[in-house]
């Protein structure tokens, strides 16, 4: 790994989780939401992950109900086919 971005000659152990500057052990502000260089990247990566947690949370029930029309689908099909067997037994 590179040297640390604040101190020269010091080697970094990690990257800031935003913006991805090598730090050495000495710089590291660690948080819940992991490594970073400093309070603003924290605040940042928070933001951003806030903004991505909230476009899950609307992608997900779309994205199931059409997982679910898709299996309702496949399974009219089915019984489509198994009274069409039905229908050609008794016919013989």
């Amino acid at each position: 790994m590179a040297e640390c971005f604040f101190h020269e000659g010091r080697p970094a152990v990690t990257r800031c989780k935003q913006c991805g500057k090598p730090l050495c052990s000495e710089c590291k502000y660690i948080t819940e939401n992991g490594i970073f260089c400093g309070e603003k990247c924290a605040q940042s990566f928070g933001v951003f992950a806030k903004r991505a947690e909230e476009l899950e949370e609307k992608r997900r029930p779309e994205g199931r109900s059409k997982v679910i029309g898709f299996i309702k689908f496949i399974l009219f099909l089915a019984i489509v086919y198994a009274l069409y067997k039905v229908a050609m037994r008794f016919l013989r």
